[in-house]
């Protein structure tokens, strides 16, 4: 059995947290469908950038995106969505 790809990404970044260096920033919108899929086109060509090379520096950087639906039946309140 697999894991969870996301699930472990989400933990990745743990020790960044611990040494105050993380990077992530949390969103909920409420958009139709279509939006959705154009706007993850657009995450995945980023992603596609990210992953080229050149290969350099002394540090692995993570990258992990998602979209996906909710059952959050109203968006969450204003700076709920902010991690630091």
């Amino acid at each position: 059995m697999c894991t969870n790809a996301l699930s472990e990404a989400a933990a990745e970044p743990v020790p960044a947290y611990d040494t105050g260096d993380p990077r992530t920033t949390p969103q909920h919108a409420r958009i139709p469908r279509e939006r959705a899929a154009e706007f993850w086109e657009r995450v995945s060509e980023l992603t596609r950038e990210f992953a080229q090379p050149p290969r350099e520096g002394d540090t692995v950087y993570g990258f992990v995106a998602g979209l996906y639906p909710t059952d959050h039946p109203t968006l969450p309140g204003p700076g709920r969505d902010a991690c630091r």
